[in-house]
């Protein structure tokens, strides 16, 4: 849906590649956005309709500080920040029982879903602090508020990363830049999500399909699952100005399975 909510503010994409990141790609540019993309894995990325796309590791400060620094080099003003950047959910056992999990795989989404938007988040801020504006969006999902079995390392990693949220916006705040993040329902048209129900599922005998049933109608008051198109019109929200008195707190698109 093309709109003006971005016009002409420069958006820096982080994970790109993913299929929630081609979805927030599309929905900035046809809000009217200058889009920045950038994955660690760039092979393979159609670039004809969406630009050209940069290899960064968001895990590398040294990498994500230089590559902020071709914006500052450029006189390029940095508005809008989003970092959705991840493992694959078999690297850490997701859908499996906790006692499955050993401790090196439990600590890696912490580090591939929180820490790599610590580090982007850092270097975005010391450009906006400077512009005195600027927006940096976080991603999170439902785990981070209700207990699911078989997630012990995504689910704490995505209550670390709202925790953090509140922190930096407390911090941030005073300099005009706001920190805000996206909590989503699982969104089935992602690879994630499709691993993580068809494992899911297997634990208790169900196919990929009824664990996905399970979840619409006995888990959201929609009784549906966002498509990734979804969540990204959201994020564009998030990222507009017509949330411009937003800040340290989380857009809750669960489809009504948290109601706060």
């Amino acid at each position: 849906m093309e709109n003006h909510l971005l016009e002409n503010k420069n958006a820096l994409i982080f994970g790109a590649k993913g299929a929630l990141g081609k979805q927030v790609a599309k929905a900035f540019k046809d809000s009217g956005a200058n889009i920045y993309l950038s994955d660690i894995n760039v092979e393979g990325f159609e670039a004809s309709e969406l630009g050209d796309i940069r290899r960064v590791d968001t895990l590398d400060e040294n990498e994500v500080r230089g590559y902020f620094s071709w914006f500052k080099n450029e006189n390029i003003p940095v508005d809008i920040v989003i970092n959705l950047s991840a493992s694959h959910p078999a690297e850490y056992n997701h859908g499996k029982p906790a006692l499955e999990v050993s401790l090196e795989q439990f600590l890696i989404p912490l580090k591939t879903t929180t820490a790599n938007q610590f580090v982007t988040a850092k270097a975005a801020y010391a450009i906006m602090a400077k512009q005195n504006k600027g927006v940096i969006i976080f991603i999170t999902s439902t785990l981070a508020k209700v207990g699911s079995p078989w997630s012990s390392a995504l689910t704490a990693s995505h209550a670390a990363t709202e925790g953090l949220v509140k922190s930096l916006a407390t911090e941030w705040g005073g300099d005009r830049v706001r920190v805000i993040g996206v909590r989503s329902e699982a969104m089935p048209d992602s690879p994630t999500i499709d691993y993580t129900y068809t494992t899911m599922g297997a634990n208790i005998g169900m196919s990929r399909t009824e664990m996905q049933a399970v979840v619409e109608q006995q888990k959201t008051a929609l009784k549906r699952l966002p498509s990734t198109k979804e969540t990204a019109e959201v994020i564009v929200l998030a990222a507009s100005d017509l949330a411009s008195y937003m800040t340290g707190t989380i857009l809750n698109h669960s489809g009504g399975h948290i109601l706060e």
